[in-house]
């Protein structure tokens, strides 16, 4: 990671992640216990709890047995068949960020650990991990012109579709805005680190290039951790739960 020369150590960074990590997973805690608020059917004692809302959600998800769920969570969630029905363009650019962020969010998790196992050569396995490092440069990038392209779709939308402006609330702004300023500076970064998938050196500029990466890091553990579960942005998981929990609606 090139912005370890700009005085973040590998520690550092892991304890960074770890702080962001707490804080995340609070959130989602926070916000389950939340939705558990006001339930009936279940004892004072489990009002009010974490604990409530799982019970809850299982029960309805799974209410009309197995089959309904798993098809649920194929068409209505990993293929966002609602969104394709409603208009393909928004389909393609809803499909083109969803798997592009938690892809991306996937891959940094496992190549922070990988780092570790090369930081601290773990069981020997420091050129092993050095490999896998590399193997794992084609699907960042894949991921992250998915990401792009959703993010630019979405900025185009809300820039020349008046019906698309005109509904789009500060909220939305910040959102997209944040998305797409967090994939850009991510792709500069790379780009300027030289030998970059489909522009090569064309950009390349490694002494500008760890402060790239500085700014896309802090950009992008901000948003995870101290936006997405503390706003509306909760939706991206509050959708997906209400789809299951509902069985599609159907």
């Amino acid at each position: 990671m090139a912005f370890y020369t700009l005085g973040l150590t590998f520690n550092l960074v892991i304890l960074l992640t770890v702080i962001v990590l707490v804080v995340w997973i609070y959130g989602i805690y926070f916000n389950f216990k939340k939705w558990g608020l006001g339930s009936t059917g279940y004892r004072d004692e489990l009002r009010d709890s974490f604990w409530l809302f799982l019970a809850t959600w299982i029960h309805e998800a799974f209410k009309d047995g197995i089959w309904v769920f798993l098809r649920t969570l194929i068409l209505d969630v990993l293929l966002l068949r609602r969104t394709l029905a409603r208009s393909p363009v928004r389909w393609v650019m809803h499909l083109s960020m969803f798997y592009g962020f938690l892809t991306l969010a996937a891959l940094s998790g496992l190549g922070l650990m990988i780092d570790i196992v090369e930081h601290f050569n773990l069981l020997g396995l420091a050129q092993q991990a050095e490999v896998a490092k590399e193997i794992m440069a084609l699907p960042f990038d894949i991921f992250g012109y998915l990401l792009l392209i959703g993010s630019t779709i979405a900025v185009f939308r809300r820039i020349f579709l008046k019906s698309v402006r005109d509904n789009t609330s500060a909220y939305d702004a910040f959102l997209i805005g944040a998305v797409f300023l967090i994939t850009i500076t991510g792709f500069y970064a790379e780009w300027m680190r030289g030998n970059a998938f489909l522009v090569g050196n064309l950009f390349e500029n490694p002494i500008y290039a760890p402060h790239f990466a500085l700014i896309h890091t802090i950009l992008a553990l901000g948003l995870f951790a101290l936006v997405l579960p503390w706003s509306k942005y909760i939706h991206v998981i509050a959708t997906p739960l209400t789809l299951l929990a509902n069985r599609g609606g159907e």
